[in-house]
């Protein structure tokens, strides 16, 4: 499996590939900094043209650019990739942001957590949803 990251907050982007690295047999995980380069990696385009397809996406609500709500529009209006699991996580407690979200396709809406001990747990509850998310997903698709 697969993940992409999209975070513009390097503290919680480095937090999350930090705990992914120490959790065996973790998913690989890649990271980008704003929605537009969300796009160009996920469509494979520009210094993405080599990527590989996301099997899932983690995606912040308040990107640079292109913010999380246009990146979640346009993938899960995408034949293509509207089967990619994405899952939000974000700082915003703003319940119309996470309404709006799973209005537009979102799979999951997660709240940034607090404490590192948290983080942890949510990291290793999102493996393990994803895990059964995609193969599902990938049954149905054959």
């Amino acid at each position: 499996m697969h993940i992409l990251l999209v975070e513009d907050s390097n503290a919680d982007a480095y937090l999350l590939t930090e705990i992914f690295s120490r959790i065996p047999d973790a998913p690989a995980i890649n990271w980008v900094t704003d929605g537009y380069d969300a796009l160009d990696y996920v469509y494979q385009r520009e210094k993405y043209a080599q990527a590989r397809r996301p099997d899932f996406i983690l995606l912040d609500l308040n990107l640079p650019r292109v913010d999380g709500f246009e990146v979640l529009k346009e993938l899960k209006e995408n034949p293509f990739f509207a089967t990619i699991p994405i899952v939000i996580l974000t700082t915003s407690r703003n319940p119309l942001d996470l309404s709006q979200s799973k209005a537009l396709g979102a799979d999951m809406c997660l709240s940034k957590p607090h404490a590192i001990r948290d983080y942890e747990d949510m990291v290793r509850s999102l493996i393990h949803w994803a895990s059964l998310h995609v193969e599902t997903t990938a049954a149905a698709v054959h």
